[in-house]
């Protein structure tokens, strides 16, 4: 069942005012069935359009670089992610589901991982994990313009910032990311440890503490 355990006030683009959205740990059935027909449809047909691209450009320019970057583009690289799924198995594996509600309206989703160590050698402290993030189409610029709300990603992380912090961790978490938020982990103040060949060749991102203060600020 999903708890509310705080609400933001946030901007929407589409609708030229502040909405009321809540915080809530976990996802109901009802969540989740919202984020199956009403998320995963639109992102499949953006996906179709990123293949249709793809296959319009010349056999030569059909690279995988090429059809990642179409990916990016029309941010569909979270296609293939099953929310039902992850949230099935996140009690037994130290993670916790947050999402953001509007109503009975899901407009964004996170999953966290609690144990895992800072990648930085120098200083192996434990860290809060961000193991997945998204906001729903609508809330991306590529599906609409102007979003139903936007910035729902800055928040997703500044709430695990918090959690960190909650948990004696001094606002230190990591994450991989997909190709298409890169620029907004660099922007946002994240150390770029480099891509991980462990992990599908994504690029691995942390805060240590400094640099989770000053995002904070």
């Amino acid at each position: 069942m999903a708890t509310i355990l705080e609400s933001f006030d946030i901007d929407s683009p589409q609708h030229g005012k502040a909405f009321k959205i809540d915080l809530a740990e976990g996802l109901d059935t009802s969540h989740l069935d919202f984020m199956e027909t009403q998320w995963a449809p639109a992102i499949r047909r953006q996906y179709d359009v990123a293949i249709l691209q793809f296959f319009q450009l010349p056999a030569t320019d059909q690279t995988p670089d090429k059809w990642l970057e179409i990916q990016g583009k029309l941010e569909v690289q979270d296609q293939h992610w099953e929310w039902r799924t992850k949230c099935s198995i996140a009690p037994g594996t130290n993670r916790r589901v947050l999402s953001l509600l509007n109503a009975g309206e899901v407009e964004a989703a996170m999953l966290l991982l609690s144990g895992e160590t800072s990648r930085d050698p120098s200083a192996p402290l434990p860290i809060l994990y961000v193991d997945y993030v998204a906001v729903a189409p609508w809330n991306r610029k590529a599906f609409q313009n102007p979003q139903r709300f936007r910035h729902l990603g800055t928040v997703m992380i500044g709430v695990a910032v918090e959690l960190s912090r909650g948990l004696g961790l001094d606002g230190r978490c990591g994450l991989h990311s997909l190709p298409q938020s890169e620029g907004f982990y660099h922007r946002i103040g994240m150390r770029d440890f480099g891509l991980d060949t462990a992990y599908s060749s994504l690029r691995y991102f942390e805060f240590d503490a400094p640099a989770a203060r000053r995002f904070r600020k």
